[in-house]
């Protein structure tokens, strides 16, 4: 059994004589049942990304061509990425349906115990952005730079997934099945419910806009986050380091996700904050000289242009702009 009896099982495109020899060869031969489960998680998502007119044959291509992306990855990484392009792809990812048919033919117990976890990553790079529908109906929109983590084993009644980034998420409700996100320093439990949340590891703070519903935070070593629940219209921010936990009411709700639509909002932010943002927004690097990294701004970007953007703060804080290719250069002017 090779790499393409599992595509043309996954193809639909092997006869049931093959199919019978393809089951006998995944009950003797426990790499290759290793092999397929990662497969299977893989063509899930791949045939997802694909348009519905495709042919079973381009969805093989597609396929073939991310396992021998993830192949690669692997060598270097030994994990799977995908660049989703920016509002391009709204995928259904898709687990576990594709072993239906395999379930009845093996053995269910002895497939259950020697099943995997395996995690599918998505990966929005800086400058895009994507959105992405899991089977039991949440949608989330996904903010530049952002990781996220889904287990092969994520279902209606499994709705657990680790974020490392900037997402907005609209959560199918199910009062029995709550939907948990993982970020490095704290869970946040919803059951059905409207809500941004920021966890960029190389941020200290992590902050929840809650628009609809109800959270509750748990996963830290701090009893005044444990347990606690926000309300529509409030803000919670967490300080990793310091574990400082704070609630206050959010004051323009409609700002809470305005990178959705391209927009930057800021009030008070200091310069070497808002340069992140900028740099996930438009996909630059930005160099500051340290008279500068604390100089608070006020305001919005809107659909501007990097340079405009860049000027347009020269004018209220007079300094010198370099570029170069995707950097950027901000030096303080001698006689300010």
């Amino acid at each position: 059994m090779k790499q393409e009896h599992i595509i043309q099982y996954l193809s639909n495109r092997m006869s049931e004589s093959d199919k019978q020899r393809f089951y006998n060869a995944l009950e003797e031969d426990k790499e290759l049942k290793r092999e397929f489960i990662k497969q299977k998680n893989l063509w899930a998502v791949s045939t997802s990304l694909s348009q519905k007119d495709k042919s079973a044959e381009n969805d093989s291509n597609l396929f073939l061509y991310r396992l021998n992306r993830r192949k690669e990855d692997e060598q270097h990484t030994h994990r799977l990425t995908f660049r989703l392009n920016a509002y391009k792809i709204a995928a259904v990812v898709m687990f576990a349906l594709l072993l239906g048919s395999v379930a009845v033919m093996l053995n269910q117990s002895t497939l259950n115990q020697e099943t995997e976890v395996f995690y599918t990553e998505t990966y929005v790079p800086k400058g895009e952005k994507s959105e992405l529908t899991l089977p039991d109906g949440t949608h989330i929109t996904i903010n530049a730079d952002t990781k996220l983590r889904i287990p092969s084993n994520f279902s209606a009644s499994n709705r657990q997934l680790d974020l490392a980034g900037e997402a907005y998420f609209n959560v199918k409700h199910d009062s029995e099945h709550p939907f948990i996100v993982k970020t490095e320093s704290i869970n946040i439990e919803v059951l059905g419910t409207s809500f941004d949340l920021s966890c960029y590891p190389d941020e200290e703070m992590v902050t929840t806009i809650l628009d609809e519903g109800k959270i509750r935070f748990a996963g830290a070593n701090n009893n005044k986050v444990n347990g606690t629940y926000l309300k529509p219209g409030e803000t919670a921010y967490y300080h990793k380091s310091s574990g400082v936990f704070k609630v206050q009411e959010t004051v323009k709700t409609d700002k809470a996700s305005s990178w959705k639509q391209g927009v930057i909002s800021f009030k008070d932010m200091p310069f070497y904050l808002l340069a992140k943002k900028i740099e996930r927004q438009y996909d630059v690097e930005i160099e500051i000289d340290e008279s500068l990294k604390f100089e608070k701004y006020t305001g919005e970007i809107n659909e501007e242009t990097v340079w405009a953007v860049m000027n347009n703060f020269a004018i209220a804080t007079p300094f010198n702009v370099e570029s170069s290719g995707r950097k950027i250069k901000i030096t303080a002017k001698k006689n300010y």
